[in-house]
């Protein structure tokens, strides 16, 4: 690979995840956040100020720019259309652009969300029809950053899961609820793909280092109902899994609707990079579980997000 690599949002689940094995690669990989830790190394980066994005990135001598950086709370961003947008849309394709005139590569993480869900197992030739404000956003930056250059990879992907600092990931989150003996409540009838965020990461260096472009689909091997992905994870970390509670979707009241079907097709990512498979559930919450003990020692080399401060 030409270039270092900047990952932006290098302390979120899946940029964490990317600086991490683009490190064990010995690649040269620096991240930037949003908000600054006050140790780690990480680099401060409002992606709204095109100026400062263009700046930060020429310093750096870049082949590559990966961003999973966003506002993803979709709720948030169907109620602040205009405050998300400024941050999904333009601060992503400021980035887009930038990497445009300095001959960098770029990496934009979209989502199964920019499908409604009615037809399910998509494929990257179905057109995008999202449903809520959130996939829009991400339908549009898709078509912005390929429109920038070709060459720029577009990775939809959905229900990242993993070791992070704040258990804001569903599997986290069952495993938090479940081990204070709280019930949990989980939408019926919602089926997707689950993905192991160590395996995103993955195989997004295998597609990077094959030189591909264009739209992928990189989800987890098993398409699952959401409530029996909670009590597989719930008998994973052997906690009570009769304490997921089924109930309608129409019981969360949410701002945004959500898809109901969105399970995506990996075909095309398979042929493109075989010796980096997609895997289930099952591999994953075991890969998971392996890993604890190897993401507590690295997290203690960087500070808790707690710690961290808003950009001056």
């Amino acid at each position: 690979m030409d270039g270092k690599v900047l990952v932006i949002g290098g302390t979120g689940l899946v940029g964490n995840a990317l600086l991490r094995a683009w490190t064990a690669q010995g690649a040269q990989v620096s991240a930037a956040t949003y908000h600054c830790h006050a140790s780690g190394g990480f680099l401060q980066l409002d992606m709204q100020d095109a100026g400062r994005v263009k700046a930060l990135l020429a310093s750096h001598r870049l082949g590559v720019v990966a961003v999973p950086a966003a506002n993803p709370y979709v709720d948030y961003c169907e109620l602040h259309p205009e405050e998300t947008r400024r941050v999904n849309v333009d601060g992503t394709l400021n980035v887009a652009r930038a990497c445009r005139e300095l001959g960098a590569r770029m990496i934009f993480y979209s989502s199964d969300y920019v499908f409604d869900g009615v037809k399910g197992h998509y494929t990257e030739e179905d057109a995008p029809c999202p449903i809520n404000e959130y996939g829009r956003q991400k339908a549009e930056t898709e078509r912005g950053v390929l429109d920038c250059d070709p060459r720029n990879l577009v990775i939809r992907t959905a229900g990242a899961y993993g070791w992070q600092w704040e258990p804001k990931n569903f599997v986290l989150q069952v495993k938090k609820n479940l081990s204070e003996g709280k019930p949990m409540r989980v939408a019926d009838g919602v089926r997707y793909n689950p993905t192991y965020v160590e395996n995103l990461a993955e195989i997004t260096t295998a597609l990077v280092a094959a030189g591909a472009g264009g739209i992928f689909h990189v989800v987890g091997a098993e398409e699952i109902a959401r409530d029996e992905f909670a009590r597989r994870a719930a008998g994973a970390f052997g906690l009570d899994a009769s304490l997921i509670r089924t109930v309608p979707a129409a019981e969360f009241k949410a701002p945004a609707a959500r898809p109901k079907q969105s399970s995506l097709i990996t075909e095309k990512l398979r042929r493109a990079v075989p010796k980096a498979p997609p895997v289930g559930v099952a591999e994953g919450l075991r890969s998971m579980l392996a890993m604890e003990p190897h993401w507590r020692a690295y997290a203690r080399t960087l500070p808790d997000p707690a710690a961290k401060v808003a950009p001056k």
